[in-house]
This record gives C-alpha cells, sequence and structure tokens, in this order.
C-alpha cells in the first residue's frame, strides 16, 4: 500500500496575473507510513513528521523526512527503540535541529539534531495512555507540549500541559477538564507569555463534544476556558493567535 502524500500548494500573485506551482510526492517503503506534521525549515525546504512501519527497530517509530524545497528527499530517519513509538507534531529549533512529539504509550519527545539523530528522548506521564499532540520550542529553549492524559486528572481522559526544559526535563505539568473526558491537540505561544490550547471537550458544553479552547499563563495556570459548539460532536484540531491579539480555531 502506498503510503503518505504530501502536497503543497505556493500562491504567487502580482496586479496582473496569478499564478500556481505545486507539487504532489510520495514518501515511504513497502508497509505503511503516516504523515502527520510539516514544517518549512530554515533553508527553504520542508520537515515531515510522522510514524512508518517499513523502516526502524520496532513495530512502529516515529519517521522523518527532510526535503530540499521541491519536495525532493535529502534524508530519511527512523527513530525509537524495539517498542512502539508514533509522531504527532514536528517543529525546527532554534539549533536547526528537530522537535517531535507523540506517543510510546506515553506522552513522548524526541529531540533530533540536523541530520535527524536523537539528541536525548523522553517519556512522560503515568501509568495508563499518554499521547503528545502539540510541541513548541520556547524563548528560553525549553518546550512547551500539548496532549492528553488518562493516568491522571479529574476524568479518565484529560487535556494535558508539560513545560520543559533545554533537556526535557519537567518544569510544570497541568491537567484541564472536567469529568468526563477532554483533550488538546493544538496549542500555541501567546503575546502575554502564555499559551493558548484548543481540543474536545465532554465534560463542557452543549453536545455530545465540543471545541475546547483553554488560555493559561505562564506557569498553566487557568485564565479562562470555552466551549463551542451544537447539540451534535465538533472538536478542534489547531489553533494561532490572531494579529489583533484574539484567536482563531
Amino acid at each position: 500500500m502506498r503510503l503518505f502524500t504530501i502536497l503543497i500548494f505556493i500562491f504567487l500573485s502580482t496586479i496582473a496575473v496569478r499564478a500556481q506551482s505545486y507539487f504532489q510526492k510520495t514518501y515511504g517503503g513497502s508497509a505503511t507510513e503516516t504523515g502527520a506534521a510539516v514544517d518549512l525549515t530554515s533553508d527553504g525546504g520542508y520537515i515531515v513528521g510522522g510514524t512508518t512501519n517499513s523502516f526502524g527497530s520496532g513495530s512502529n517509530d516515529v519517521f522523518l523526512v527532510k526535503l530540499d524545497a521541491s519536495g525532493d528527499t535529502l534524508w530519511t530517519k527512523a527513530v525509537g527503540t524495539g517498542g512502539s513509538e508514533t509522531g504527532a507534531w514536528i517543529e525546527q529549533t532554534a539549533d536547526d535541529g528537530y522537535i517531535i512529539t507523540g506517543t510510546n504509550g506515553s506522552l513522548y519527545l524526541n529531540k533530533v539534531d540536523v541530520a535527524g539523530v536523537s539528541v536525548w528522548a523522553k517519556s512522560y506521564g503515568g501509568s495508563s495512555s499518554d499521547e503528545g499532540k502539540s510541541v513548541q520550542q520556547t524563548p528560553d529553549n525549553g518546550y512547551i507540549v500539548a496532549g492528553f492524559t488518562s493516568s491522571s486528572g479529574a476524568g479518565s481522559i484529560d487535556a494535558f500541559l508539560i513545560k520543559t526544559n533545554a533537556n526535557g526535563d519537567t518544569t510544570w505539568t497541568k491537567t484541564y477538564g472536567g469529568s468526563a473526558n477532554d483533550r488538546a491537540y493544538s496549542l500555541d505561544q501567546t503575546s502575554d507569555g502564555g499559551y493558548i490550547i484548543c481540543g474536545q471537550t465532554n465534560s463542557f458544553g452543549a453536545g455530545g463534544s465540543d471545541v475546547y479552547l483553554v488560555k493559561v499563563n505562564s506557569t498553566g495556570v487557568v485564565q479562562w476556558s470555552k466551549s463551542y459548539g451544537g447539540t451534535g460532536n465538533e472538536e478542534g484540531r489547531s489553533v494561532a493567535e490572531t494579529s489583533d491579539g484574539g484567536f482563531i480555531v
């Protein structure tokens, strides 16, 4: 079966004309690969993070694909152990390496260098299932990670936020949610030094599940939380702060 596809559209426009160029490529081996996230890199190319079943030492491994500006492969890496690791998000770091989050049963964070070689890998959480879904490097060269946990919190699943230092050591952790299932899928650092988290809540709102938006300060303390939706099911998958100080979900 053929693997994953990245489709990137680049739009160029002038007053008089509008042109479009694009490429479409597939990457992987003889088994199944999944692309979960892509980031533009400082050299004008791209880094793709996801999961591979074709390569590596475990049943699943984190899959990294470095591309040039045309989508041609510069290198690929399978990062993991003899167990199962999946990649959910990747971002380039200030040293031109990359930070990846996902799950290995626990919430999983892996820092790799510019060539995709692992510098360190850490697991966070407890005795139950925990997953990382979004990560960003912070101004202190540490990391902020959002996901969800079954190991702690008020419900069977809660939104999970972890702040680490540059070596991946935990600075603080927070859980958010109520008595039902609540998850964080995306985060963004905000201009006031805090964070905005979005995901899904079954504890609050009008429907079976609703979009869940939580604004916290620099130490993870809730400033406000909101739910959005109707009587059916909604969830938020991505959030960013906008130039007017608001948020787009």
